[in-house]
């Protein structure tokens, strides 16, 4: 796996667990809403493609 894949399956991970805990009717913290967007920031800022992650991940994309 290199680096561009795995910002993609960070980036998907963390989108799909502040997603699934939502689902669940659970407040989703601070802490990880922020590591969301981060790990899509850095995803973004090293040329990943919105496409790239949405393979990744575990939930539906919207």
């Amino acid at each position: 796996m290199d680096h561009h894949e795995h910002l993609a399956r960070q980036a998907a991970g963390a989108v799909d667990d502040a997603i699934e805990a939502h689902e669940r009717g659970e407040k989703v913290s601070p802490v990880d809403a922020a590591i969301a967007q981060a790990s899509l920031r850095a995803a973004r800022e090293a040329g990943v493609h919105p496409h790239e992650v949405n393979q990744y991940r575990r939930t539906e994309p919207a």
